[in-house]
């Protein structure tokens, strides 16, 4: 049986995991509590996993669920993405955002892992959705129970590919609240990136609520920040979890692998 150590990276959310190798096969034992570390922290660290392969990140993913494969996956390695910013190629992920959440059925998370980096910046920082929720007054916690939110692919989309990418995903409709499948917590699911209102509520208070919640997940104390380092694994929950990448460190290369969890 592999022992490991968990060192939190907050008081409230995150954690460094060192003693295990993610190149080697990885137990039940290990995959099971990986799997339990992840639904109580929501974000998980691993460092120095400088003999990792794409292989070896796609199967490690598996422990946590089944891969999406996206259109843009490397044709050698189809459960990968390569994410490359450049000068000729500027980060866009400086939002916060949960992936995919104009989707029916959003991703359960994603494994990534650092390839190239910048001399300085490009961290990432995470939101802990449950802890947002919880920190909500209770009169608004009522107010938003049963409510439904609008999520859009395009809100965030130059204008002119709009209607194209609206087409290919239809704007979608998820509870404010929802409640994490794993550990019956309730989170707070709305995100600047995709959430463009509610339904059944006027316009003008939608925009004002939206903006109040937005709000909440810009306090640090609900957030851990990654900064990265060659061989730096990042494991997050996207049910519970919203994420932001800095772009500070442009036009500088960074390239990061991503599998992402269906």
């Amino acid at each position: 049986m592999t022992s490991f150590s968990i060192e939190p990276m907050t008081a409230t959310v995150g954690v460094e995991i060192e003693g295990i190798d993610l190149a080697a096969p990885i137990g039940d034992w290990v995959a099971r509590s990986l799997r339990q570390a992840l639904h109580r922290h929501g974000v998980l660290i691993f460092r120095d996993q400088i003999a990792m392969t794409r292989a070896h990140q796609a199967d490690f993913a598996r422990i946590f669920g089944d891969i999406v494969r996206s259109p843009l996956g490397l044709i050698a390695d189809p459960d990968v993405v390569e994410i490359v910013h450049d000068e000729t190629r500027p980060p866009t992920e400086n939002i916060w955002h949960v992936d995919h959440s104009f989707s029916p059925a959003p991703p359960r998370g994603a494994v990534l892992r650092a390839i190239e980096l910048p001399t300085a910046g490009g961290d990432t920082l995470f939101a802990d959705m449950r802890i947002v929720w919880r920190r909500l007054p209770e009169a608004v916690q009522t107010a938003l129970r049963g409510l439904d939110a609008v999520h859009d692919i395009a809100k965030c989309a130059p204008a002119a590919c709009a209607a194209e990418l609206r087409t290919a995903a239809p704007p979608t409709c998820h509870p404010v609240m929802k409640v994490h499948p794993a550990t019956g917590e309730e989170i707070l699911f709305v995100n600047e990136a995709y959430t463009t209102g509610f339904d059944g509520l006027d316009e003008k208070d939608g925009t004002v609520l939206l903006g109040y919640l937005l709000d909440q997940i810009r306090i640090p104390e609900v957030q851990c920040r990654l900064r990265w380092h060659p061989g730096t694994i990042a494991v997050w929950d996207n049910r519970s979890m919203q994420h932001y990448a800095t772009s500070d460190y442009f036009p500088q290369r960074r390239v990061m692998d991503r599998v992402t969890i269906a």
